[in-house]
């Protein structure tokens, strides 16, 4: 899989990525993630990416042409023949294999049935939203918006980033053990539950003590144990969940 993401700051993006689970996905080849900075497809040498919003009002709105140029420079590195290049440039229509997305507080909430499905994908490109926004002609070329929740960040890096994050770990090989994206929050059963309570050594701490039924070896208890747990503590914490 390829994750590319268009930033205006490649930096806050580059960090991110040179630490843990994702640098060992990209040191076994498992993931390709590629950092485009919007600033090399600027109108001039100085660096323009963004104007003023027609109409007037606050902030700089980054320009269609600039987002333009980076996705279909994006786009053709990864085509593989001259006439699915040609076909690509002048519109970026979904496909089966490739996603074009835009961090923007408009678009749909992110959770893990989205991060599953861009998991299945060949190509994903974040182009990650700032200032005041994009403009609006900017979506005739993007197939979805996608949210982290019902609040305002200064640029959407640290959105790209978690998007990232969450769907590394989804891929074959990623994690030591696959199963272990099976039982944490919302894929316990397949339901949307969130994960059980975790317990390691030592066995009891200060009167606090692992529950017995962890302790037997019996599978099928545990497992109705982690059922019955996964939804008491959905039931109290989340009860959006459950309905």
């Amino acid at each position: 899989m390829k994750i590319s993401i268009i930033t205006l700051f490649p930096k806050m993006i580059s960090g991110f990525f040179e630490e843990s689970i994702v640098k060992r996905a990209v040191e076994k080849k498992l993931v390709e993630i590629e950092i485009v900075n919007l600033r090399d497809f600027a109108i001039d040498d100085y660096g323009t990416v963004d104007d003023r919003p027609y109409g007037g009002g606050a902030g700089m709105i980054i320009r269609v042409d600039v987002i333009y140029k980076a996705l279909a420079d994006v786009i053709a590195r990864s085509e593989t023949t001259k006439q699915s290049q040609k076909k690509r440039l002048l519109r970026f229509a979904r496909n089966d294999s490739r996603r074009v997305i835009l961090t923007s507080p408009k678009g749909k909430q992110f959770n893990q049935k989205k991060a599953q499905e861009f998991s299945k994908l060949d190509h994903l490109i974040i182009v990650a939203g700032h200032y005041e926004g994009v403009d609006e002609r900017v979506l005739d070329y993007i197939d979805e918006e996608v949210s982290m929740g019902d609040f305002v960040l200064t640029g959407g890096e640290i959105v790209a980033a978690a998007i990232t994050d969450s769907v590394v770990r989804l891929l074959p090989g990623v994690l030591k053990k696959d199963e272990a994206t099976k039982s944490e929050s919302f894929n316990i059963n397949s339901k949307k539950l969130l994960e059980y309570p975790q317990y390691t050594r030592p066995e009891s701490f200060k009167g606090l003590k692992v529950p017995k039924v962890l302790q037997g070896g019996n599978h099928k208890e545990i497992e109705k144990w982690r059922l019955k747990k996964a939804t008491e503590e959905t039931r109290k914490k989340r009860p959006d969940l459950l309905r």
